[in-house]
């Protein structure tokens, strides 16, 4: 296996997000879509759901922030910092600053990319970045400029291979603790209605 050590602005483009004025709000005849924060959960890999529905008509042209399945998010802002895998989202969905857009190069398996930014070698070097008291931000030219590991395509793809059967485990995990803990309070209820009976 031949590793070698590489910047990440030699494994992805990194582009910031889109600046905004203000809160954003749904409009419905919206042209973009927009992904938040609040959509994404650290972990897991992001696919659109009706309920994220954030369309915006902004009055200039948004086309570099565009979203494609395999990009990652980096939410580069806030005291916890993470990337995230896009899988699926509508046409021109966008992303705002709080990210760093990181398109990988073909030479870069996407999920082996997040897989490294989320070790806890890489999280050093980003934490050792951060600037700012009241929201500590991550600058992009550092980010860009922190090295990880690059193996050859064969080991990126096991590595890849490995995250995403974590993930599965992960949520068939929550299924089973969601599901028994339903069961557990229909017996409580049960129980409670004979009672009263």
């Amino acid at each position: 296996m031949k590793t070698q050590i590489v910047r990440i602005m030699d494994c992805a483009e990194v582009l910031p997000g889109f600046s905004t004025q203000g809160a954003l709000r749904d409009e419905p005849d919206g042209t973009y879509q927009v992904v938040m924060g609040k959509h994404l959960t650290q972990g897991e890999p992001y696919s659109y759901k009706e309920e994220d529905r954030l369309r915006i008509k902004p009055e200039r042209d948004l086309s570099r922030y565009v979203l494609q399945p395999g990009d990652i998010l980096y939410m580069s802002r806030g005291a916890v910092t993470y990337p995230v895998l896009i899988e699926s989202v509508p046409e021109h969905t966008v992303a705002p600053a709080t990210f760093f857009i990181l398109t990988p190069r073909p030479n870069v398996v996407p999920e082996y990319l997040v897989w490294c930014l989320a070790q806890p070698q890489t999280e050093a070097q980003l934490n050792a970045l951060r600037t700012g008291a009241g929201t500590p931000t991550i600058p992009r030219k550092g980010f860009m400029e922190i090295t990880i590991s690059l193996p050859d395509m064969a080991t990126q793809h096991r590595i890849a291979d490995f995250w995403r059967l974590h993930n599965r485990e992960r949520e068939l995990r929550q299924q089973l603790l969601d599901e028994s803990t339903r069961l557990y309070r229909l017996v409580g209820q049960r129980l409670f209605d004979e009672r009263v009976k």
